[in-house]
């Protein structure tokens, strides 16, 4: 239950407060009047159990109220020229000369640091209790300790009005008159004081138990609330009927801070009460007259008192909670109208909305304080919330820059996209990768996150696709044509010309338009490797794999090994392709391996393949022999058996008439598709929905191999 120091403005001037709280409450019939004055337990949060005083107590009290100094109920006059002020009280035997004080030697503690109200006791009475009466319950309070003359000041019996215009001071609410049993400054510490536990000082104990008087947190409830069904095994040197003498608490240390139906007692009240009661007792066992009477008395009063705590408790309770919501209320209104006030300094600083709506209000410094934005306040913290909205500016900059660069990207990649359904299905196979779109020259300078692009610049730019693809591919092609051998020859290739389903010329270049249409890259003597692995690119494969990251090495004895087959097979090195060498479907033998190792039979790649794969100490050049056929026949063999393919060209064959066939859902390779299937299904498909009966390879089907152990394009 939040009770916090809080202060509302008054709604009535000074002079008009005080005549409704004497109106309203008499000198004979003010709150609290069965004190004659207040003591040290009332400025200190002393135990309320404390209600009697001793008879010097209440002359001195009596004698304070009767000095002219205190005399507030005589009329008002003009104050003479030279006013009263308050004296220090000054130690008995102290030199009285200051020339005598300042010889006196200083020893032990250092004089205290005095402060810019060190004079403030030299003012004139009628102004300082204008100042008192400015001020709320706590911060009399914390005057009262001080020093002894505000003490003495504060705590007299006559200043009764300053802590009745304090009270209506403080709280969102009307503040409760405090109970007979507690005085003024008791009743400000306990509602307004630090929200600590009133027996270990533990932090943010904000509920009250007003039925204790006290801030008890749940460590204490455990340790020092007695129930009272366990109070003859707690407390066995009492009489149960102590329990009817004091106020109890429904809230338990193992309640959870929920009422419960037992009744739990302050263990250090009840062993007061004993002794008061043992006291008592004592004086009836010495015969004093009286005593029985008095005895009596005490209990009757005391079971009055309580029955009247507990009754009131409820309504203490009811205005807790409250106070509690409407400072919260209050505390929410105020913090918001600070967060606007401070938002308004910041957009005229030169932010922008978007700044603070980056990290939020609330992470804005000063943004959380419940206080008005001053003027000195904004100085305070202006370097603070530069610093912070900087920081969030350029974070919010960086990050709308990386989210319009991935924008644009992706609507680079989505037109990329739109444009490879349209394009001859085996010409993917030199086209780059869905990623490697921002690499093309027409969306290039679209892909510039600084820059707002329009919708209009996008179509354009699809528009100019061709151009694009035939230059990547053709840079492409350039770059590793260059890395083949000196004594390399073949056809020269020329402009990479993308073709679309729907060109007339397309037919044309389905036959014969995409022999050598990556030069000499096309031919079967043309050997790469993907350096750091084992896997053999030959002839279109290469141009299949540019589109991945790092550069592809020429092997020379890979083509060593082919210009050695291509003898065999009588066949020329400038015009033979791999598809033409799988079309002839010849075996080999390895001559340079031992004789025990000519029953294996390789097919081209094996051969090439496993040319590379051995050191030139034992296979120094190339040597081949080209099975016969009667030799194949001789083991049971066809042609067709075991030839050699990569297990991914085998089981990916596509359509070369449409891209129903050819929907790719990967952007980073063309590997995956919504239908894909081996040579025979592509074949059937050919012929079911483009009606050829007798489909050709790399004219109606193409492989679509996929050369493993390589880093795709990021």
């Amino acid at each position: 239950m939040l009770v916090t120091n809080y202060y509302h403005p008054r709604s009535l001037p000074h002079s008009d407060a005080i005549d409704e709280i004497e109106t309203a409450w008499p000198e004979d019939s003010l709150p609290g009047t069965i004190l004659e004055g207040y003591d040290h337990d009332d400025l200190m949060g002393g135990s309320p159990a404390g209600l009697y005083y001793s008879s010097e107590e209440e002359e001195s009290n009596q004698e304070e109220s009767d000095h002219p100094e205190f005399n507030y109920n005589a009329e008002v006059t003009v104050p003479s020229a030279k006013r009263r002020k308050l004296e220090m009280a000054v130690p008995s035997g102290a030199p009285s000369s200051s020339k005598s004080a300042t010889k006196t030697k200083r020893t032990g503690v250092s004089r205290r640091i005095q402060g810019r109200l060190q004079n403030m006791l030299s003012l004139p009475f009628d102004v300082l209790f204008l100042i008192f009466s400015e001020l709320g319950p706590m911060d009399l309070v914390n005057l009262a300790r001080t020093n002894k003359a505000l003490r003495q000041v504060l705590m007299s019996r006559k200043s009764i009005w300053v802590w009745l215009v304090a009270r209506r001071n403080a709280g969102a609410t009307k503040v409760p008159d405090p109970p007979n049993d507690m005085s003024e400054p008791a009743w400000a510490l306990l509602l307004f004081g630090p929200a600590v536990c009133s027996q270990c000082s533990t932090r943010n104990i904000h509920r009250i138990d007003f039925a204790l008087r006290r801030r008890l947190c749940t460590v204490c409830r455990k340790r020092f609330l007695v129930p009272a069904i366990k109070f003859r095994c707690q407390i066995s040197d009492l009489k149960e009927s102590v329990m009817d003498l004091l106020p109890h608490t429904k809230i338990g240390g193992w309640a959870h801070r929920r009422l419960s139906s037992s009744r739990f007692y302050w263990k250090p009240d009840l062993s007061e009460m004993g002794e008061r009661l043992a006291e008592l007792e004592a004086d009836i066992d010495r015969g004093i007259p009286g005593a029985q009477e008095r005895l009596e008395s005490f209990r009757e009063q005391r079971k009055l008192l309580v029955e009247s705590i507990l009754q009131s408790c409820a309504k203490f309770e009811e205005w807790a909670k409250t106070e509690t919501e409407a400072q919260t209320s209050d505390a929410r209104e105020r913090r918001t109208q600070r967060r606007k006030a401070l938002k308004d300094r910041i957009l005229a600083a030169g932010y922008d909305s978007a700044d603070i709506d980056s990290i939020g209000m609330s992470a804005v410094p000063g943004a959380n304080v419940n206080k008005v934005l001053t003027e000195e306040a904004w100085k305070r913290i202006k370097t603070k919330v530069e610093n912070r909205l900087s920081t969030a500016r350029e974070d919010r900059l960086r990050a709308e820059r990386g989210r319009r660069e991935r924008e644009y990207k992706n609507k680079a990649e989505q037109c990329y996209t739109d444009i490879l359904r349209r394009v001859l299905p085996v010409q993917r196979l030199y086209l780059p990768a869905i990623s490697q779109a921002r690499e093309l020259s027409c969306f290039r300078e679209l892909l510039d996150p600084d820059r707002d692009v329009q919708p209009a610049e996008w179509v354009h730019a699809a528009g100019q696709f061709r151009e694009s693809l035939s230059e990547w591919m053709s840079s492409h092609r350039d770059r590793y044509t260059r890395l083949l051998s000196s004594h390399f020859y073949g056809p020269r290739g020329k402009s990479m010309e993308v073709r679309l389903l729907t060109d007339p010329s397309t037919v044309v270049w389905r036959h014969v338009g995409m022999q050598n249409f990556a030069g000499r890259l096309e031919l079967a003597t043309s050997v790469f490797r993907h350096p750091g692995t084992n896997t053999i690119l030959i002839g279109r494969d290469v141009c299949h794999a540019w589109k991945m990251t790092g550069e592809l090495e020429f092997l020379e004895r890979g083509a060593d090994a082919t210009h050695a087959l291509l003898r065999e097979l009588q066949l020329d090195p400038a015009t033979t392709t791999p598809s033409m060498l799988e079309k002839l479907n010849r075996r080999f033998i390895c001559v340079s391996c031992p004789p025990d190792l000519e029953w294996i039979h390789r097919s081209w790649r094996s051969c090439v393949s496993h040319f590379v794969d051995r050191s030139e100490a034992s296979h120094p050049y190339p040597q081949w022999r080209v099975v016969g056929r009667d030799e194949v026949a001789m083991r049971g063999e066809t042609h067709d058996d075991n030839i050699w393919y990569s297990p991914r060209e085998t089981e990916t064959w596509l359509c070369n008439h449409c891209s129903d066939y050819l929907a790719p859902t990967s952007r980073f390779f063309f590997g995956r598709f919504l239908r894909v299937g081996n040579k025979w299904d592509a074949i059937w498909h050919v012929q079911t929905e483009h009606n050829v009966e007798d489909p050709s390879v790399d004219v109606d089907v193409f492989s679509y191999p996929m050369p493993m152990f390589v880093t795709w394009t990021q």
